[in-house]
């Protein structure tokens, strides 16, 4: 299969993969032929493309981090607490959020979260990533704009639990940092605003959703004090100039056997920071998308005195940057033949992401070509680049 934009959409075209509404419905099925109203529907829904299932494409097959449908269901779940808070949201026009410590003066703001049920989902993925010795991320992660929040929760969420599983975090650690990574943003749903998108940098509350994050987890009925600290420290930096404490790092392992020093930022906060400025830079939320590539470059730069070295480098062993089913351009090739030609990954390169297997679709004057399989393996002068 391969992917295609919404602008490349065309009826008859064979569904390569089940698509969900952000409620976890199945709203169109693999195997199924496109026509015009699901076309439309798939652009209502936020999504920029589709998998399309396309002759000479068969041996194509992009894997998931975790299963479809356990995605969709965990995304219900915190749609549906995600909705309840941005709808009663009016009700602290007047709050100042910058001194708030507790909702003590709105009860109506307490056990917002079904923190059992996102934590069981959580659970499961957990168990599915361990089942299947999952430790790498295979795959671009596309996003329904129409649900950017819960997407980039989810997928932060994966993210900093790839990077848990890679540091050998135990069952235990997992879960806290996976719970914690689903609500990092937690306090934007309730800063922002019902039906807009989420809160960036430059909302005047913006520096508080850590803080109020945590707030929002602890007033649920729940003992989660590991997870909150993680979630009100995922904006510190190494180097003090983060918020809201101003908190410093040591760039160390993140690793249970580091010992904990006052005034310092919580191991699992470190991993979060990382996951959440990734998927942030990839997906495009406050300015265009940058290539796995291009992020990972961009997160070493900021490393040392931003990001935790250690955990920027453990995520560029995570990230596949030329995943199967993206689409490349041959940018440069030991052979002069292919050298901007273009084509779908087949087989990533672990070692070497550039010298991949792909099929080539269009020619360097976006003809299409027939499929043929060309393999870069070997080629230490390859240079490919993503097709976003």
């Amino acid at each position: 299969m391969r992917y295609c934009t919404l602008g490349d959409l065309t009826p008859g075209m064979v569904l390569g993969r089940s698509i969900y509404d952000a409620s976890g419905r199945l709203l169109l099925n693999e195997s199924k032929a496109l026509d015009d109203r699901f076309i439309k529907r798939i652009e209502e829904l936020g999504f920029s493309g589709a998998y399309i299932d396309a002759a000479g494409f068969e041996a194509v097959d992009p894997p998931e981090v975790i299963d479809p449908a356990l995605r969709a269901r965990t995304q219900a779940i915190l749609v549906e607490s995600f909705d309840t808070l941005a709808n009663i949201s009016s009700v602290l026009e007047d709050v100042n959020f910058s001194e708030l410590t507790s909702f003590d003066s709105h009860p109506e703001l307490h056990k917002m979260l079904s923190v059992g049920k996102i934590q069981g989902q959580i659970n499961q993925i957990i168990d599915d990533l361990m089942d299947s010795y999952t430790i790498e991320l295979p795959c671009l992660l596309l996003k329904s704009q129409g649900r950017l929040l819960v997407e980039h929760s989810t997928d932060t969420m994966l993210i900093a639990l790839l990077i848990g599983l890679n540091f050998k975090f135990v069952y235990r650690e997992l879960k806290q940092l996976g719970l914690a990574a689903m609500l990092h943003d937690v306090g934007k749903a309730l800063l922002g605003t019902a039906g807009e998108p989420p809160i960036g940098p430059d909302h005047p509350n913006y520096k508080d959703h850590p803080a109020t994050g945590g707030i929002i987890l602890l007033e649920s009925g729940t003992n989660h004090y590991t997870e909150c600290a993680a979630i009100q420290q995922h904006h510190e930096r190494q180097d003090g100039k983060g918020f809201p404490n101003h908190l410093i790092g040591y760039n160390k392992s993140p690793e249970q056997s580091r010992t904990y020093q006052s005034g310092t930022i919580y191991r699992m906060a470190e991993i979060i920071s990382v996951a959440d400025a990734y998927d942030t830079l990839t997906s495009g939320i406050y300015a265009a998308p940058l290539s796995p590539e291009e992020a990972i470059k961009t997160l070493i730069k900021r490393s040392f005195f931003e990001f935790n070295s250690y955990v920027v480098n453990m995520l560029a062993q995570v990230v596949q940057v030329f995943p199967v089913g993206c689409h490349v351009e041959i940018v440069k090739s030991s052979d002069p033949t292919y050298q901007n030609y273009c084509g779908i990954i087949k087989a990533a390169n672990t070692e070497n992401a550039h010298q991949a297997e792909l099929i080539l679709t269009d020619d360097p004057y976006g003809k299409a070509t027939k499929p043929v399989l060309l393999s870069l393996s070997g080629d230490s002068s390859a240079q490919l680049k993503l097709l976003l």
